[in-house]
């Protein structure tokens, strides 16, 4: 179960939302905690991708790698 980098980047991008902001809705303190999820340095946790599906409006199925 791995995040789609891409996809996460086009829907916040598309949303208009900032990392820091999507980064405190998923329950990050740090600032760059959700910078290094885009860059493929850290993965999500379960809870955390559910939060990323409501955010933009998808399933986490959708947010997955194929």
């Amino acid at each position: 179960m791995k995040l789609n980098i891409e996809k996460a980047k086009s829907l916040r991008r598309k949303q208009g939302y900032t990392q820091s902001y999507v980064g405190s809705y998923i329950g990050y303190s740090a600032k760059s905690a959700y910078s290094q999820i885009e860059s493929g340095k850290r993965q999500p946790n379960l809870h955390r991708l559910g939060l990323l599906s409501k955010l933009y409006g998808v399933t986490v199925e959708e947010l997955l790698e194929s």
